[in-house]
């Protein structure tokens, strides 16, 4: 038997549809019909319908081709298809799960993010750093009375003064400088310990001023006793402490060296003990011009140049009940000057910024 080709088979079923119509005009009153197409592989027990074959050549012409009436496997088409769905399914799964990670990773970035944002804004803002008071360092004075005290002595004693001071963050002031200071003066040949330290305060502007005025150290190898008296006072308060009086037996060099500088520590600690009672000054000396003066307090006293400091003429002191001072309060200012310049360590020069200018016995206090 011949195979049949869909051509064929369509071709047949457009010759047919004209015969029916040719009969119509010829009287022919038998309807013409095909049977349904059946595949000439009866064993495959597939067929075709009228309706598949209207489906595959009038509704969905596509389904026309060749492959479509090849011999066909149930169970491979059914294998395959199986096959495919499993891959498809397994395809479909691991792009889910690697979906889900992604999302997985995105949240927690986000939530990261989240996180860290709260915790910056929960966290308190950092305060700029606050500025660090000045520290302005104060001046202690030493001056020997070479009348009653050996010249050897008295230099030994300075040199060990001047380690001590200088160690404990304090300035020096030595017996030379004050005696230049004094040269034009007669209070050092009348002994007068006021006068001194007045003139010593305003310049070269001592806080404390040691006046030595006993010192006897024996020198040799049989033991000896050491003795020493130094007058304090404190020129901002006008006030002298009871004089400091020290004896100690002395046989070595050694002795003699730890005797100097047990003197030397006890004033330094008297000093720094006391310094409290009023704040820091200084003074204006020398007027440079009309509006400038040059003050007692340079960089080594820790002054910088921009400093306001108060015009203060007076203050009243507070008295413990034994007496002593035990607290100072400031009058009003009557002015405000600025440091304009540093010239060196021990001297600036201010200029008057608003009230009254300085004098000598004004303090100037930052």
């Amino acid at each position: 038997m011949k195979k049949w080709s869909p051509f064929l088979i369509g071709a047949l079923a457009l010759i047919a549809l004209s015969a029916c119509s040719e009969s119509g005009k010829t009287g022919l009153s038998k309807v013409f019909s095909f049977p349904d197409i059946t595949s000439e592989t009866k064993e495959e027990g597939r067929s075709f319908s009228n309706a598949e074959v209207r489906r595959m050549f009038i509704d969905q012409p596509y389904l026309a081709s060749g492959d479509y009436f090849m011999k066909r496997n149930p169970e491979k088409e059914s294998t395959f298809f199986i096959e495919v769905f499993a891959d498809a399914g397994s395809k479909a799964k691991a792009e889910a799960n690697e979906q889900e990670k992604r999302l997985a990773r995105l949240e927690e970035a986000v939530f990261k993010k989240e996180k860290e944002a709260k915790s910056k804004s929960a966290a308190p803002a950092e305060a700029p750093p606050l500025k660090k008071p000045a520290e302005y360092r104060m001046k202690i004075g030493f001056i020997v009375d070479y009348k009653a005290i050996s010249i050897k002595d008295g230099e030994s004693f300075l040199r060990t003064a001047r380690e001590v001071t200088t160690s404990r963050g304090l300035l020096y002031v030595d017996h030379q400088t004050i005696k230049e200071v004094l040269s034009k003066t007669d209070c050092l040949e009348k002994r007068d310990l006021a006068c001194v330290s007045s003139i010593s305060g305003i310049y070269p502007g001592v806080r404390f001023l040691n006046v030595v005025e006993i010192l006897s150290v024996p020198s040799g190898s049989k033991q000896q006793k050491a003795k020493a008296r130094i007058s304090i006072v404190d020129t901002g308060l006008n006030y002298r402490y009871p004089s400091l009086e020290v004896e100690m037996p002395v046989q070595t060099e050694s002795n003699r060296q730890e005797f100097m500088k047990l003197v030397a520590e006890k004033l330094v600690d008297i000093a720094l003990e006391k310094k409290g009672i009023m704040p820091w000054f200084c003074h204006a000396f020398s007027q440079e011009s009309q509006n400038r003066w040059f003050i007692s307090a340079g960089s080594a006293s820790g002054l910088q140049e921009g400093d306001i400091l108060k015009v203060i003429p007076s203050g009243k002191i507070v008295n413990a009940p034994t007496g002593t001072p035990a607290g100072w309060v400031p009058g009003d200012a009557k002015g405000t000057v600025k440091v304009e310049r540093i010239v060196n360590e021990e001297l600036a020069i201010v200029s008057l910024v608003s009230g009254n200018p300085p004098s000598l016995e004004d303090y100037l206090i930052p």
